[in-house]
């Protein structure tokens, strides 16, 4: 008769069965679950990637209504510029990033072919509710439509040959941010032959 001393036949009741079995339970669920993630990889990344498309042409079309189409342009060696998109109409958009008070505030800096400044969109900004948001209104934004896209842009008096613009009071770090992707929006445009 064959014996049933086996360590399972022993232990079918006791906690280290049942710890053995959530055990091997849980590394067949990872393996699974590890399995789909790797085999998903790149269709995860290609449908983040349209996502975030998606989301900057929705913006981008915010700055310009009557543009039909945007075509990547590759963007000059700036720190700070994400990317650069040139409408039908031969406008420009350029997406920034410069700090603010909580971190990055990235924008989008229209540019009109004319080489005068468009418009500003919010894409991700981390400023504190009612104080540095001042800063991200259409309000303020709207201050800087029809200005010349050229030269360096500041909040400081008397700072030589930069252009002095008012920032919003009790927003001065959101309102660098906000100058700062305006003038690596100007340097790009310049790289690429504006102004």
């Amino acid at each position: 008769m064959p014996s049933s001393n086996s360590w399972f036949a022993r232990h079918k009741q006791g906690a280290w069965y049942s710890l053995v079995i959530v055990a091997l339970f849980a590394i067949v669920c990872s393996g699974v679950v590890a399995g789909v993630n790797y085999a998903g990889r790149d269709a995860f990344a290609e449908a983040d990637l349209r996502l975030d498309e998606a989301k900057g042409g929705a913006q981008r079309a915010l700055l310009f209504p009557e543009a039909s189409s945007f075509t990547q342009v590759s963007a000059p060696a700036i720190e700070g510029l994400n990317s650069v998109y040139q409408t039908s109409d031969g406008s420009w958009v350029f997406d920034c990033s410069a700090t603010g008070y909580h971190g990055d505030v990235e924008l989008m800096v229209g540019i009109n072919s004319d080489g005068t400044v468009a418009g500003l969109q919010i894409v991700a900004e981390d400023e504190t509710d009612g104080i540095g948001t001042n800063a991200l209104t259409e309000d303020y934004f709207g201050t800087f439509a029809g200005l010349a896209a050229s030269g360096t842009l500041t909040t400081e008096e008397g700072s030589g040959d930069a252009t002095h613009v008012d920032g919003v009071s009790g927003a001065t770090f959101t309102s660098n941010a906000v100058i700062g992707c305006l003038n690596i929006a100007f340097e790009a445009y310049a790289q690429l032959g504006g102004n």
